[in-house]
């Protein structure tokens, strides 16, 4: 019969985890099934199917109450409020933290906490030398409902970190690989001969190992960085320092990347961690050659070692830039990331 899926995240801009809220909502309703959106803010940067319901929930009415209280307060309203626009649900997917503030403390059923990142690596600061958490508050969030882990790796750090925790499962994050090439062939890239990064700039991208990289590798092809963030000027000045400014192009946002990305000779992926990394997915679903940085989770269960290097070392990456054809780093679309294979496994959980 029916099943009524509800996932609830703070907006829907053009970062990862919306992407795949947004993905695995089309995929559910693809499958015969009712998806409801919930966001604590209208913002929409990415293009969602009419099929899809999606409401928002005003969070900034109850942003004077203290936070440690607010979870606690909020969740009664909003396990009203998810009620009344989806009657009955059958499963509730909370995504990021944020939301799974709130949703930790919802008395409906079959509340789920989909983990997108290495909590060790994505709240850092928040532990000690012997990776004990200090933060009561993230370590109390996720012990109180069941946790869906977006890697292997996502889910070998939580485990660590939550070794009492038993309700936990482990799904990747869904690719529609049809749309993923009729949204790539809505225009022509502008460039050519060009070696690509998408991503936001934010510190655990590391855009600077890969522009310096990208010096010392003499490569004649172009590196154009697609995506908008605070440490964008600061990229800025370094590409202008290392005299890079005629062959390094700010490409800006794009709620549709994947021309840019179609039409490249390279995908690179330089971050310090990730969940999963979407993007080199969507490289692969595009036929185009991508490489990363060996995270703990994620690049590693997507790529072949060749195809990796160590996270920070500049001239690893470097020689690998420095690769006269980069086919040689193509690689098949692992078909257990298809959106509908990802749909339906979370439909086990029920």
């Amino acid at each position: 019969y029916m099943k009524n899926i509800v996932s609830v995240i703070n907006d829907l801009k053009g970062n990862g985890a919306e992407r795949v809220v947004i993905t695995l909502s089309e995929s559910f309703v693809s499958l015969g099934h009712s998806a409801t959106i919930v966001c604590f803010n209208d913002f929409i940067e990415l293009p969602i199917n009419d099929d899809v319901n999606v409401v928002y929930f005003n969070i900034n009415r109850w942003r004077w109450i203290p936070r440690a209280m607010r979870g606690k307060i909020v969740s009664f309203f909003l396990d009203r409020f998810v009620l009344k626009n989806s009657p009955a649900p059958d499963l509730i997917l909370s995504n990021l933290l944020p939301i799974d503030r709130i949703m930790c403390e919802s008395k409906l059923n079959n509340v789920h906490l989909v983990v997108h990142n290495t909590i060790s690596d994505e709240y850092a600061s928040e532990f000690n030398d012997d990776k004990k958490i200090k933060n009561h508050e993230v370590l109390g969030i996720y012990s109180k409902k069941p946790v869906t882990c977006v890697s292997q790796g996502v889910l070998d750090d939580f485990k660590e970190i939550f070794p009492a925790h038993k309700a936990f499962n482990q799904i990747y994050n869904p690719i529609n690989v049809d749309l993923i090439v009729q949204s790539a062939s809505k225009f022509e890239a502008e460039y050519d001969n060009y070696i690509v990064h998408v991503g936001k700039f934010k510190r655990e991208k590391r855009h600077d190992i890969l522009i310096r990289a990208y010096a010392a590798s003499n490569t004649d092809k172009l590196l154009v960085l697609v995506g908008q963030g605070p440490l964008e000027q600061v990229y800025r000045a370094l590409v202008a320092q290392l005299h890079l400014t005629h062959k390094v192009i700010f490409a800006g946002f794009h709620s549709n990347p994947y021309p840019l990305i179609k039409h490249a000779d390279l995908l690179v992926l330089s971050s310090d961690f990730e969940g999963l990394g979407m993007v080199l997915l969507e490289a692969l679903a595009l036929h185009t050659p991508a490489i990363s940085s060996h995270c703990r989770s994620g690049p590693s269960e997507i790529l072949p070692q060749g195809n990796l290097f160590p996270p920070g070392d500049v001239d690893s990456l470097a020689k690998m830039l420095s690769a006269p054809d980069y086919s040689i780093y193509a690689v098949d679309f692992p078909p257990q990331f298809c959106a509908l294979n990802i749909a339906e496994r979370y439909l086990t959980i029920l």
